[in-house]
């Protein structure tokens, strides 16, 4: 690592577990090693951690990938709707110029995707996680919606994360009232 690299400050979103903007943090670090938790430190996003300015971002056509290394994702409200982004999928660019909130789950970090190859397989990871949501819209009862939703947001995150996100965007993710989703996790009890 050279002088010019030991002395360059590295900033990347990290939320810790938050899906609440104003509780997201920059973490700052002045050496950052080929061996950091990130694949390469001049590809992490550096954010502002309000919301107007994720969605900015989200919205500005830049493509970026949700950092594949963390259990980690983003809840996209749109107008009608909500997707979910896991690990490893495209965000921004021409998906989600409509997005009006981004709501970051788990260990959030964004980056830029290094190569075509890399873009590519974001796009095919982000149409993996839209199948997955699409297949639990199939049950056509909406409390086994919600209740099949949480049960699956809480085996790849934890309890205590999912407690965090709003009902509103689990509901607009599968198509049913909040209220809906409100008695799902309460006979999750």
């Amino acid at each position: 690592m050279d002088h010019l690299d030991r002395q360059r400050e590295y900033r990347k979103v990290d939320t810790s577990s938050s899906s609440d903007f104003r509780s997201h943090c920059i973490v700052r670090a002045s050496r950052v090693s080929t061996e950091a938790r990130h694949r390469n430190p001049d590809t992490d996003l550096i954010h502002n951690p309000h919301p107007s300015d994720m969605i900015a971002e989200l919205n500005s056509g830049k493509l970026l990938m949700v950092d594949s290394r963390r259990r980690n994702g983003l809840i996209l409200i749109k107008r009608f709707h909500a997707e979910f982004a896991g690990p490893g999928a495209a965000v921004g660019g021409a998906f989600d110029a409509d997005s009006q909130q981004a709501i970051p789950v788990g260990d959030f970090c964004l980056v830029c995707p290094l190569s075509p190859q890399e873009r590519q397989k974001a796009f095919g990871i982000r149409r993996h996680w839209v199948r997955l949501t699409e297949q639990l819209t199939a049950k056509p009862a909406a409390l086994e919606r919600s209740q099949m939703l949480l049960t699956q947001f809480e085996q790849y995150f934890d309890a205590a994360t999912v407690v965090q996100i709003p009902d509103r965007a689990l509901a607009l993710l599968i198509g049913v009232f909040p209220q809906t989703i409100r008695r799902a996790r309460q006979s999750d009890r």
